[in-house]
């Protein structure tokens, strides 16, 4: 499964983490309801920057995930990369692919 990007996007610093992926059109509605999600942002080299809430939107049709974290202001400036890890009931771990973001310093520091 795949939440990679060609091109690395930008947060910046202090801004809240919100995204929502979609699960491919492969796989059919429900496939993964049951499921339990979890997601953190490290930086290249392994270190944790945050545990990010991720939940899914509908967990019925297990279609969206909704990955977030509201106070991004400690966050090191420089590139950082999430994944989704996706459990079964039955505690099979399936992960998705990396994707890569940079984290700027934004003008407006509150």
């Amino acid at each position: 499964m795949s939440c990679d990007t060609k091109k690395p996007w930008e947060l910046k610093r202090g801004a809240s983490f919100d995204l929502t992926v979609r699960i491919p059109s492969r796989f059919a509605d429900g496939h993964f309801a049951g499921w339990a999600l979890h997601s953190q942002v490290r930086t290249p080299k392994g270190g944790l920057i945050a545990a990010l809430l991720a939940e899914w939107v509908d967990p019925v049709s297990a279609r969206h995930v909704h990955l977030q974290c509201l106070d991004t202001r400690a966050w090191p400036v420089g590139e950082a990369q999430f994944d989704v890890v996706f459990v079964s009931p039955s505690g099979f771990r399936w992960p998705s692919s990396t994707a890569t973001f940079n984290v700027v310093q934004g003008a407006t520091d509150v």
